[in-house]
């Protein structure tokens, strides 16, 4: 599956919105994301959560893109899929592909019903946090949540989220 197609790389810069003479890790995301489509993105996150042959091959694709729309495909599954383990699986693969902006969801998995869903809600604030994406501030609000939430595996997480905040407080994170 290859293509002989040439890439204007000054078009794809306008295309997804950055100075074409700008660079790094985020923009090349950002185009690779751009190149593969919403399309086969979105798949993508369905292939995975279907879990289907390959769908780690699919996962780390995803993780290493991080594009907004396996994000967005990750929530509609988790807010509108009948189906639990598919839920499940779209708020884990969230986990992975999260970015700072989904840091206000912590708080909608938390609420949820379903301890699964709790469970890797807080696994979203562990990605961001390992991951340097959010600070010990940016956190707080959702430890202080998690700290009194009723899921014991919710209040251990956010225990150990602490000590490596507090570790990172000190500069030996």
């Amino acid at each position: 599956m290859t293509s002989g197609a040439r890439i204007d790389w000054q078009e794809l810069a306008e295309d997804i919105g950055v100075d074409p003479n700008s660079g790094g890790d985020r923009v090349a995301r950002r185009a690779l994301a751009f190149l593969l489509g919403d399309d086969a993105v979105r798949a993508a996150v369905d292939w995975y959560v279907d879990g289907r042959p390959a769908s780690e091959h699919a996962r780390s694709v995803l993780r290493l893109l991080q594009p907004d729309a396996a994000r967005a495909r990750c929530l509609e599954i988790y807010r509108g899929d009948p189906d639990a383990d598919r839920r499940h699986l779209a708020v884990e693969l969230l986990r992975v592909v999260a970015t700072a902006e989904d840091l206000p969801l912590v708080a909608e998995f938390l609420a949820d019903a379903d301890r699964v869903v709790q469970a890797w809600g807080i696994g979203v604030l562990d990605q961001l946090v390992f991951g340097d994406l959010v600070d010990a501030d940016d956190a707080e609000p959702y430890l202080r949540v998690g700290e009194g939430h009723g899921n014991a595996f919710v209040r251990e997480k956010c225990g150990e989220l602490r000590e490596v905040l507090g570790r990172r407080g000190r500069g030996r994170g």
